[in-house]
This record gives structure tokens, sequence and C-alpha cells, in this order.
């Protein structure tokens, strides 16, 4: 199919000015859909973005193994010498200039996908606002972001005809049942492994090396001496084990518990090992337990920061780890992506249980001898040790995993994603045309409806 015939999908982002592109689970996942849309040849993905995104998206896109303007395309306003004030502006420059069969919205809080004019499918990670609320007044207030979240998810929901989520489970008890959204109209699309080792060309097999441990090392320390990590400059990475913990600092992610059983393990155990994580360290907040106690503890050199890895350094991160652990209580897909990523540069990795991780093990059962209770710091304790003393036989045994779970591909899921946006779009967008010329009534017979 040649680069004209490629059938367009579009992708709606409300980025704010401040808000991280790179390394987020969402425009993560965004890579590997365009990375599976260039295996088919099919598809090209057009994403909208304000102008204020543009250049970190367009960096971040640029290490991935598709090609611009043929598997994808990026457009902002400043291309066409034009100027946009709100994000309903923003829709209406993507209506003029992006052209596209439907529409991927990134997240279902993004209430502007309703002003453009093609037909829109909502990808709905999960609801944890509603399902992990926080109870302060801020949140749960009349004008609290919880409650703003909730509202704006409730009213895209009502005005799509697709939702997209990645699990059973969140399709089941998030959407349906907290939104009351038709069963029958929400598709779970469950994601494929990711395989990072092609970012690290030194790298064969999915197996690390004396001399890939070195190379992974020397691309940690490069990244530091370029982005101002002192501390991480001429850091021995192949010489110091480490744990990695690759997410963000939210409660659910329930960092603390590996806080604890790192700092146990060096303090009982007396043994070398420290905890570097991709989460931001952020002291004097409330928002998770961790800074308090790192603070309290003082383990400022046992649990380290190291954020806004790029994705070839962040492959890197994995590579040189002694073991990666994920310690969710809830993740919005099936199964535990930072296992993934792990395994595919031989990296072993541990797991916490939630509905996520029982939805996975039932394709895999083997996994579960790797998974921990999230509460239970003793038995996280005892599957490190068991990881540093068994590490080549843990490593070959999850490959196994990681290779039997490969068989379900990226260009199958992009496929998926695709289709989900685009097919039998003429109904849905004579539906979508109708609610918005309602709504553009509503709007001129009284300006306070946005």
């Amino acid at each position: 199919m040649s680069r004209k015939q490629r059938i367009p999908v579009g992708i709606w982002v409300e980025s704010n000015p401040g808000d991280q592109w790179a390394h987020q689970g969402m425009t993560r996942l965004l890579g590997f859909i365009i990375e599976g849309i260039a295996q088919g040849g099919v598809y090209q993905v057009r994403l909208s973005l304000p102008d204020y995104t543009r250049p970190e998206a367009e960096e971040d896109l640029k290490s991935l193994n598709a090609k611009e303007g043929i598997d994808y395309v990026l457009y902002s306003p400043k291309d066409f010498n034009e100027e946009v004030k709100s994000f309903e502006e923003l829709a209406m420059f993507a209506n003029r200039h992006v052209k596209v069969d439907g529409w991927l919205s990134l997240f279902p809080q993004y209430t502007h996908a309703t002003y453009l004019d093609a037909p829109v499918t909502v990808i709905f990670p999960d609801a944890i606002p509603l399902v992990f609320p926080d109870y302060a007044e801020a949140s749960w207030g009349k004008k609290g972001h919880h409650v703003a979240w909730r509202e704006r998810v409730g009213e895209l929901l009502t005005e799509v005809d697709r939702v997209i989520t990645f699990s059973d489970h969140v399709a089941r008890d998030h959407v349906n049942k907290l939104f009351n959204y038709d069963i029958a109209k929400i598709r779970p699309i469950i994601g494929a492994p990711p395989d990072l080792s092609p970012l690290l060309p030194y790298v064969r097999d999915h197996k690390r090396t004396s001399d890939s441990l070195k190379q992974a090392a020397e691309d940690l320390r490069r990244h530091a001496l370029v982005h101002g990590s002192p501390y991480f400059e001429d850091y021995p990475f192949e010489n110091s084990p480490y744990v990695a913990i690759s997410t963000q600092d939210r409660v659910t992610k329930n960092l603390r518990i590996v806080a604890d059983a790192v700092s146990r393990v060096v303090r009982d155990d007396r043994a070398n090992l420290k905890m570097l994580m991709t989460a931001h360290l952020m002291f004097g907040t409330h928002g998770s337990p961790l800074p308090y106690f790192v603070e309290d503890a003082q383990l400022h050199r046992d649990i380290i920061s190291m954020p806004d890895l790029p994705r070839a350094v962040h492959a890197a991160f994995y590579h040189a780890a002694e073991l990666a652990i994920h310690p969710s209580i809830f993740e919005g897909g099936a199964g535990t992506f930072p296992f993934l990523e792990a395994a595919s540069v031989g990296t072993p990795c541990l797991m916490a249980d939630g509905p996520h991780q029982r939805e996975i093990n039932l394709q895999a059962p083997r996994l579960a001898k790797f998974v921990f209770d999230p509460n239970d710091t003793d038995g996280l304790i005892k599957l490190i040790r068991m990881v540093r003393d068994n590490r080549p036989e843990i490593v070959e045994e999850q490959a196994s995993i990681y290779q039997q779970l490969r068989q379900r591909s990226w260009q199958d899921v992009a496929m998926e994603y695709a289709r989900a946006a685009t097919e039998n779009n003429k109904q849905v967008k004579l539906k979508a045309q109708r609610a918005r010329d309602s709504k553009t009534k509503m709007r001129i017979a009284d300006p306070k409806i946005r």
C-alpha cells in the first residue's frame, strides 16, 4: 500500500504547558502503537499537538522504529502560521488541517475531543480517582479535581460510540460499572510485550553480558554528564547492584514497600544494593509516603531518583539493574508492563499482586512464583534474596515466559487500535455530527454553556 493510500488515524492530545511527554505511560504506549503501525504499513498516525508540546514529542518520537512523514505525522498550529488559545480552538485547527478517518483520544478526560469532526474513540486506562481516591477537600469539594475528572469523563462518554481499555477488569469494573457505559461498546485491547533491546545495539538475544553491562553503564553515565546529574557522572553502575523501579510515585504504585525492603536488605544483611527509580522524589510533599520515609531514615544515597530518561537510556537503566520490581497494587492493563520491559533486556522482575497481574497469570501461570503480596515486606525481601542468589536461572525462566507472551505482536495491537478508531464510522459520524450541532445551538442560545 502506497503512502497516499494509507488510512489516516488521528491522535488527540490535550496536554497543558509543563506536562511531561517523554517516559509517561500513555506516550510510551503510543510509541509502541506507532511502531506497530509502521510494521503493518496500512495506517498512518496523525498527531494533533499544542505548540508547546511539539518539541518534546518530536524529539521522543524520533527514537522510534518508524518514519516521520510515512508512519506518523505531527501537526501543530505553528506549522500553518496559526495561533490557538484554547483546546476548543485546537480542535477547530485539527478539523481544518488534520484529515483522518477517526480519532483516538489518549485519555477519557479530554472533553474537547467532542469538537472534532471525525468520530472519536476514547482510550480509558482506568478510573483511579474513583477507585483509589484522595479524600481531601481539594479533591472532592465542589470544584475538586476528582469531581472535575468524573464530570469530564462522564460528559465525554455520552458522546462517543467506542471505548478502548487495556484489560477486561477495567472494562467491566470501571467503564461499565462506574459510568454505566454499554459493555458491548467497550473493546479491551491487551497490549503486546515491548522489546527494548533494539534500543541497545550491544545487546544480543535479550541477554546481558559483562560487555553489554559495561556499555549500558557508560550510557547512564553519559546521560548524567549531559543532563547535570553529578552523583551519577562517574557512578560504577556495572559494579553497584541496584533495584530498578520504573514508574511514577503515586499511592497505587506502592513504592514505599520497595524502599522498606531495600533498606532492610542493606542494613540487616549488609548487602550492596540500592534502589534507583525513574519517579521524581519530591521531599516535603505528602502525595505518597515515600519522600518522608527516605528523609526520616536518611536513605538519600540508597534510594535515588533518575527521572526523565530518554527511551534508549531507560532501556540501559533496566539492562544494568540487578533486578526490577513493580510493586503497584493496581494497573489498568493486563499484566505488569515493567516485567515485560525488563525481560526484553535480560533483567529479572518481581511483581505485586493485583487484578492486572491475576489477569495475565491466566495466560502465563509460571509468573505466579514471582508475585508478592503488596503489603508483605518480609515476603518481598525473601523474593529479592531468591533472585540475587539464583539470578541466571531466573533470567532464563522469565525469558521463556516473555517469549511465550510475544506470540502477540505490537503490529496486532496497533491494527486493533486503528480498526477501532476507523471502522463503521459513517453511522458514528452522523451521530457525532448531530450531537455537535445540538451542542452548538445550545452554546449560541446560552453563552455560558461550553
